[in-house]
């Protein structure tokens, strides 16, 4: 005689505060093991313990359940930056490291560049998601800079293109940094990525 499987435990409805926030937490998790790529909502559901439906309801789809997560980490760096910057003031490396490690080591290069690919950007995502979220990025920048250099007139347009800039070069490293430099004979690995890091940070710091 078959055995049946075990009882389901019942469903809790959640407030939808609660739920957003638990389902964007193990989005995330299977994120970092499994890529965009291979995340499958009713596999996430069953983890959960609850309906596809419930995900769909609160993010509509995949794709906006991906810029979900990668907007929440985004808004957890600006608190680590803001943190950086009121305690220990003007400690460009450190927030330098804040942002490589958003793109790189916590993988939201990956998932940025996905979205992109999949046709999703800002003015694609519901009202409520369309954040800019780089923008606090440099103004947190140009606070800094302004802040250090009292006596110069420094043009917000030039902090932004250098944030800009930054973002750029980051993100592009994180996906292809390795690959570059293999088709330039050039070393790989954690190495050769910390010291791109230094190189692009002590040119920003040179230039002004």
């Amino acid at each position: 005689m078959a055995r049946r499987p075990p009882p389901r435990p019942p469903r809790r409805r959640l407030p939808a505060d609660e739920a957003r926030a638990r389902i964007l937490e193990a989005a995330q998790r299977r994120l970092a093991e499994v890529g965009p790529e291979r995340l499958r909502l009713t596999e996430l559901a069953a983890e959960l313990g609850i309906s596809h439906q419930a995900i769909l309801h609160h993010f509509g789809t995949r794709e906006h359940l991906v810029g979900a997560v990668v907007e929440r980490a985004t808004m957890r760096l600006n608190e680590r930056m803001t943190s950086v910057l009121a305690e220990r003031g003007r400690d460009r490396e450190e927030l330098f490291d804040l942002i490589a490690d958003f793109y790189g080591a916590e993988g939201n290069a990956r998932l940025i560049a996905w979205l992109a690919l999949s046709g999703m950007t800002p003015e694609t995502r519901p009202a409520a998601a369309q954040a800019h979220p780089l923008k606090a990025m440099i103004e947190l920048a140009h606070a800094s800079r302004t802040n250090a250099q009292p006596d110069r007139e420094i043009p917000y347009e030039d902090t932004e293109f250098r944030s800009q800039l930054v973002a750029v070069a980051l993100l592009g490293e994180a996906i292809f940094g390795d690959l570059i430099r293999a088709s330039s004979g050039s070393q790989r690995g954690p190495a050769a990525t910390r010291a791109f890091r230094k190189r692009l940070a002590a040119l920003l710091v040179d230039s002004g």
